[in-house]
């Protein structure tokens, strides 16, 4: 049998690697979604999905997987092999909330096991109620401290960050309010526009609508500044008991942790490249959510200091791990 040369023996494993390679390169991307078609998550998805695609001249398709408020879909992409073909729509409740106060349930570290891309876009949140509560903030929050029970307030489930944000207005406000955990957000807003639920933690989108019909009361917007689908709404920032406090939600492009940071780096430059345009940008704030830029250091900066204050909030509302 003829012996291979030196150069020929030296080559050999590249060669063999060439095809898997290329075939790696061809295979379609799958978009994990951990929320179910129509929400907001899932818009973005699909919005960001045709736009890698075009880009890395890859098919990318999103795929639904739901429960467990997005954990399971979440824990699927961690476990995925990091070869280039399985990418996640991280949002700050499965990447930064759940562990802290569903540890039992969540089985992956969102800071440890994915190699974050790009923020997409964030969603902020308001605090509705009843419309027979006052108008003003000030007047909810003294009429909280005069009640002999704590106003109910609702949010959907437990492991995000939408109740949390109530924690945080108890903390920062004063504001006298016990969580109700709801399955159904849509339930949820039944019941604020009929009484039986006091106050609730919404996305902007979900209850802009019933706000601009007066169905419902709302106090303050989360975000930084205040939102085009209700311009007249002050920011809880800019309010006197909750001066400069600002928190939203988000969605973010990851990979599973151990992936070539070649193809990270590939699909980075393509949803920088995405994110530059201003169709897409457009297309994002038609849905009511606001377009971001973070990427790289700058968003592993920014999530990982979100985890602290999220830490730190948890252990003050004494709120115990699940």
């Amino acid at each position: 049998m003829p012996r291979l040369s030196r150069r020929a023996a030296l080559a050999l494993p590249a060669i063999l690697a060439a095809p898997l390679t290329a075939r790696a390169q061809s295979r379609t991307i799958t978009l994990i979604c951990p929320f179910g078609p129509g929400t907001n998550v899932d818009q973005i998805a699909r919005l960001i999905a045709p736009e890698l695609g075009s880009r890395l001249e890859r098919q990318v398709v999103v795929e639904n997987v739901t429960g467990a408020g997005g954990t399971i879909a979440t824990e699927r992409a961690a476990r995925a092999m990091p070869d280039g073909t399985t990418l996640l729509i991280g949002v700050e409740s499965t990447i930064n909330v759940a562990q802290l106060v569903t540890p039992s349930t969540t089985r992956y570290d969102g800071l440890r096991d994915f190699a974050p891309i790009h923020m997409i876009a964030t969603l902020p949140l308001l605090l509705i109620g009843r419309p027979n509560l006052p108008a003003s903030f000030a007047q909810l929050i003294a009429d909280s401290a005069s009640r002999p029970a704590p106003f109910s307030f609702g949010s959907s489930g437990t492991g995000t960050s939408l109740p949390l944000f109530g924690e945080l207005l108890v903390q920062r406000a004063g504001l006298k309010m016990e969580h109700v955990p709801y399955r159904m957000g849509a339930q949820m807003l039944t019941d604020v526009m009929s009484g039986q639920l006091d106050l609730a933690v919404s996305t902007l989108t979900s209850s802009a609508p019933m706000v601009r019909d007066d169905k419902v009361r709302a106090w303050g917007v989360s975000s930084p500044t205040r939102h085009p689908f209700l311009p007249d709404m002050p920011t809880f920032a800019e309010q006197p008991q909750t001066a400069g406090m600002s928190m939203e939600v988000w969605q973010a492009v990851f990979a599973p942790a151990r992936t070539d940071p070649a193809f990270v780096a590939r699909v980075s430059a393509a949803a920088a490249a995405a994110m530059a345009t201003p169709e897409l940008q457009r297309r994002i704030r038609d849905i009511g959510q606001t377009p971001s830029t973070l990427t790289g250091d700058a968003l592993n900066t920014f999530l990982r200091e979100e985890s602290a204050r999220y830490e730190t909030l948890v252990k003050a509302a004494n709120i115990q791990p699940q």
